[in-house]
């Protein structure tokens, strides 16, 4: 029921066609057109990039606000703006909720099918954040969060446990702070892009390191010091092999409770040489993207586990089959341009924040549904439009009057981007102003820029936090730090940067003060976001290069000429790393 025989098209070469959004070139492929042709949807009109943006901007994830539930009139902490005009409803109210079929509306043929759809949305009340299958104990000040215990101003958590200040701990992590997608971590301080890590600091894409600190593109180490490239080693020290005795000797020496100390070592440590792959993957088969394990057939694909002949697809988990254009999902087939797509989705296009559901389009907070078109909040239901609910004859005869209707009467945004069917929801529909959501982290630009391109931008509300302390006049030595720390509001001093989002002031909490102890780390000196904002500077876009071997050495399998490796890849040309294909990079790993 997805389309009519007009918005099939067949094609057997590569089509290059104009992105309507920034105007660049896009090619789309013969099998793309199949993929199309077999979910009965036309070809996007935007490229990859601006698809991926347009989602992001309805996600986000680390914008709070104190803001009273529209229902009871309590004050909760919300994703929410008070000032956006969406209903919110605390934890409490929002699970007593009746089925939200009490929102329907009918159709009406003589305005945009998208326009309606907006006014339901703006009804049907939204969770004020987004926890599920969450006892909430401790996870008060933290948003997507899945079965987790103490998180503390962390966003995307999974499984875990005693959180602070973190992204994406994608499950059995425990006691992690300052960290961007660990799993399977334990007792870790600024850890980018690891796992099964334990009793370790400051290491950048690196896996199963035990007691260690400063590793880059390191894996299957105990105690080890300021290197990079390691393989199945113990106790090396600035990519020099010591015996026990003498490691031990050396990192005497380092003042690891030293905020002067540790500054020098975070200096060294961005010095070391880059020295990586073209992509970081396991157990795969025809894929090109970054981060991808167990798949084959997965292209342009980001952060990916188990996913079968799909293409760009971010942060795919848990057997994702024959989609397209998926964010954050899991479980799915035969989907397309979907956003927060949970577990067990069939056939499902243009939606968002969704579960278990099969055959709707233009959805959104909808679970275990069927045969439903343009909804919202709805559960267990069938043949639903618009939030009323239809006899299965009625929806099957409906659905394609609507998909016409939506191509000869398409909702046209203030800018002028046209939305026929096909396209996902229009980014001015987005409950989230552009520097509220994630599209603001991975496709920046200023006020300005934002304005121009037709989307939201709200000014952030200025913390009037009255510092007591000034970060300069902070004890150097953790071990100095007296309890008394708790009670002081300390200045970062970014002094309220808007790039970076800076609170001005920041807070010590009593577990992360014990944990600083613990591992005898220095009190931070940035707030919570600016020292964000310097962990993302290690992360790659979601976008591929296509770029040839760098390597020129004479030992490896070509020889003495320079290498002529072509690939794809997720480090941009201007970047620092020396990128190497992958015979290359194995050759020089220690």
């Amino acid at each position: 029921m997805k389309g009519e025989s007009e918005n099939r098209i067949h094609s057997v070469d590569s089509v290059s066609t104009t992105c309507q959004n920034c105007k660049g070139s896009f090619t789309i492929e013969p099998d793309d057109f199949g993929f199309y042709e077999k979910i009965k949807v036309p070809p996007p009109t935007f490229c990859f990039d601006c698809r991926l943006q347009r989602k992001l901007t309805f996600v986000n994830e680390r914008a709070l606000f104190k803001r009273k539930c529209d229902n009871c009139g309590k004050d909760t902490i919300t994703m929410y703006s008070p000032r956006n005009p969406f209903r919110v409803f605390c934890t409490s109210c929002y699970n007593d909720r009746r089925n939200c079929l009490e929102y329907g509306i009918d159709l009406d043929f003589s305005k945009h099918f998208l326009a309606q759809f907006y006014e339901l949305f703006k009804k049907v009340p939204r969770l004020h954040l987004m926890h599920k299958n969450n006892n909430g104990e401790g996870c008060e000040y933290a948003n997507h969060i899945y079965r987790s215990r103490r998180v503390y101003l962390s966003y995307t958590i999974v499984k875990s446990e005693d959180i602070y200040y973190s992204k994406q701990g994608l499950e059995g992590n425990k006691i992690c702070l300052d960290s961007f997608n660990m799993k399977h971590s334990e007792r870790g301080y600024e850890l980018v892009y690891v796992s099964r890590a334990y009793n370790s600091r400051f290491l950048i894409h690196s896996s199963r390191c035990i007691d260690s600190q400063y590793l880059l593109h390191c894996g299957d180490c105990n105690n080890c010091f300021m290197s990079h490239n390691l393989r199945h080693k113990s106790y090396v020290f600035r990519n020099q092999q010591l015996t026990r005795e003498e490691y031990f000797k050396e990192m005497k020496k380092i003042k690891l409770d030293s905020y002067t100390e540790q500054e020098k070592l975070k200096k060294e440590f961005s010095e070391l040489p880059r020295m990586t792959g073209p992509a970081q993957v396991k157990a795969v088969v025809n894929v090109t993207g970054d981060f991808i394990g167990h798949s084959k057939n997965a292209k342009y694909c980001f952060s990916n586990v188990d996913t079968e002949n799909s293409k760009y697809i971010v942060f795919g988990v848990n057997t994702i089959r024959d989609c397209y254009d998926l964010m954050f999902a899991g479980r799915s087939e035969l989907c397309y341009e979907c956003a927060g797509s949970g577990a067990q989705n069939n056939n499902v296009s243009f939606s968002l924040d969704i579960g278990a559901n099969h055959e709707i389009n233009y959805c959104i907070s909808t679970n275990n549904c069927g045969y439903c078109f343009g909804c919202v909040g709805i559960t267990n239901q069938n043949y639903c439009i618009l939030n009323k609910q239809y006899t299965k004859e009625e929806y099957e005869k409906l659905v394609p009057k609507i998909i016409k209707h939506m191509n000869q009467m398409p909702y046209v945004s203030k800018i002028g981007r046209v939305y026929k069917y096909g396209e996902f929801f229009p980014e001015e529909f987005s409950p989230f102003a552009y520097n509220e959501s994630l599209a603001y982290e991975e496709f920046s630009m200023t006020k300005e820029e934002v304005l121009k391109e037709g989307y939201e931008w709200r000014d952030l509300e200025e913390k009037q936090y009255k510092t007591t302390i000034d970060n300069r006049d902070l004890p150097d030595s953790v071990n100095d730090v007296k309890d008394s720390i708790l009670e002081e509001v300390i200045a970062c001093p970014n002094q309220g940067q808007t790039e970076t989002k800076c609170t001005y002031g920041f807070r010590i909490v009593p577990d992360e003060l014990r944990f600083y102890r613990l591992m005898k780390i220095p009190l931070p000196r940035l707030c919570p976001n600016c020292r964000y904002y310097e962990r993302r500077k290690w992360l790659n876009p979601w976008k591929l290069w296509h770029r040839q071997c760098m390597c020129s050495k004479k030992n490896h399998f070509h020889g003495v000429e320079k290498c002529e490796v072509e690939f794809e890849t997720s480090y941009a040309p201007e970047r620092p790393e020396i990128v190497y294909c992958e015979k290359c990079y194995q050759a020089e790993m220690y």
